[in-house]
């Protein structure tokens, strides 16, 4: 079976990945073209072959004036399989903070959303309850070209292609001890990552006891953000 001039779009969005999956052998390889606007934003994601959607194709490398997406750049994003078929890809609805942009060869993941780990303990020594809650400003990128695309699924690249946090990366730790006469509750905010001997030190000087005789559960939820 031989596509003339036919382009597929992927409509299927969970969270900002794009999936979808074909199990119909092509003449011509069915590859992910990401649609990218002049700010570098993937806007779309289509199924489509080089001799439509690829630089010397009948599109010329970018969207035609009669769709959503008039001139927009078309750029390679994920490799069909060995038999042709397409594999995914990824983007992200704008405003989520998991927009996928492109720049210079590089697609990146992006995770500006806020990652909230809590810990809660019922009659845990002298307390009815105690709670440790961490809040990251931000999660994990994941960046990769089109030929790391080339052996690895969409799966493999979330894994092995995340990118450590960024330094810049806020987090605020809170902790709370609730009995039935009172309730304790301290909080502090780091504007960037930290070491354990860091946290440690800075909870100290603020003379925050009660987070201070939390650190193991606060070191354990802040696992990825603490630097090594």
């Amino acid at each position: 079976m031989k596509l003339k001039n036919k382009v597929l779009s992927i409509s299927v969005v969970l969270g900002m990945s794009v999936f979808s999956f074909s199990s119909v052998a092509y003449a011509e390889d069915q590859a992910s073209y990401a649609v990218v606007d002049s700010s570098g934003l993937v806007t779309n994601v289509i199924i489509c072959t080089a001799s439509v959607c690829g630089p010397g194709g009948s599109w010329g490398g970018v969207m035609p004036n009669d769709t959503p997406w008039p001139g927009q750049r078309l750029i390679l994003q994920f490799a069909a399989s060995s038999e042709g078929q397409n594999r995914g890809g990824f983007m992200g609805a704008s405003g989520s903070g998991k927009e996928v942009t492109y720049s210079d060869g590089t697609f990146t993941i992006n995770n500006n959303v806020p990652v909230n780990n809590v810990e809660v303990l019922t009659n845990a020594s002298n307390t009815e309850t105690s709670t440790v809650a961490v809040s990251i400003s931000a999660g994990n990128k994941t960046a990769f070209s089109y030929e790391d695309t080339i052996k690895k699924s969409t799966i493999d690249i979330l894994i092995s292609n995340t990118l450590p946090l960024e330094d810049s990366t806020s987090a605020t730790v809170s902790a709370t001890d609730v009995t039935s006469t009172s309730t304790i509750t301290e909080s502090a905010v780091f504007e960037e990552r930290k070491t354990v001997e860091e946290v440690s030190s800075i909870l100290t000087q603020r003379n925050l006891t009660l987070l201070q005789s939390k650190i193991t559960r606060l070191l354990m939820l802040l696992d990825g953000w603490i630097k090594k």
